[in-house]
């Protein structure tokens, strides 16, 4: 990885908004504590921390981890913080659940199974990633995407962790009228608006490992 195009991009891009936390946002997270197990979370590209911070609000024992230092600075509630590339770092420690947030979308397919391979080693119970359906109307807007057609997605991901649990959800149209204007959001939502969550039971895949 290019570490200082990234702190670039940080810079340039991630950093406008650091304050906010968004509706959609707060989706997200609800989705994400339905499926954690245990208490500790370890977020894997956590930016800024704001979806950390919110797990700590219900309770979660959070470990941020960003490449960017400057991301890592903004998270000013906690100590418990590493910098450092996923895929390099030499973490000694195990957590409950290894979660990443519209990370994966960045990496190169090396890179994407090296992740992986590392978030399945450190993890006691669950790995969680969510990443932009790849005919998200606007994915393309950010030039550090990589493209991956929704098969080549899957058969990525399930070379590495074949045993997931796969959902779609929209956080951005969630408009009420019983009108027209609902119907066209519903077929906005289905065909471009959605993040895919993958969600695997570690336990289950080092079990079979074990029995292999």
């Amino acid at each position: 990885m290019n570490h200082d195009n990234i702190e670039k991009m940080y810079d340039t891009k991630y950093f406008t908004h650091i304050k906010e936390i968004s509706h959609e946002l707060l989706t997200e997270v609800n989705w994400i504590i339905r499926y954690l197990k245990g208490n500790t979370v370890l977020d894997v590209g956590c930016g800024t921390g704001k979806l950390g911070y919110l797990l700590e609000y219900y309770g979660y024992d959070v470990t941020y981890l960003d490449i960017s230092q400057q991301g890592l600075n903004n998270i000013w509630w906690t100590e418990n913080k590493i910098c450092g590339d996923f895929s390099e770092y030499n973490i000694d420690t195990t957590y409950d659940n290894v979660i990443s947030t519209h990370m994966i979308e960045h990496l190169t397919d090396k890179q994407f199974k090296s992740t992986l391979n590392r978030m399945k080693q450190i993890a006691n119970f669950r790995i969680i990633n969510i990443t932009p359906h790849p005919n998200h109307i606007l994915f393309n807007e950010d030039e550090t995407h990589i493209y991956r057609s929704y098969n080549e997605l899957f058969a990525l991901y399930y070379s590495v962790l074949p045993d997931t649990t796969v959902m779609s959800f929209d956080n951005k149209h969630r408009s009420n009228p019983l009108s027209w204007i609902k119907g066209f959001f519903e077929y906005l939502r289905q065909h471009y608006f959605e993040d895919i969550m993958f969600i695997t039971d570690v336990m289950d895949l080092k079990n079979e490992n074990c029995t292999n």
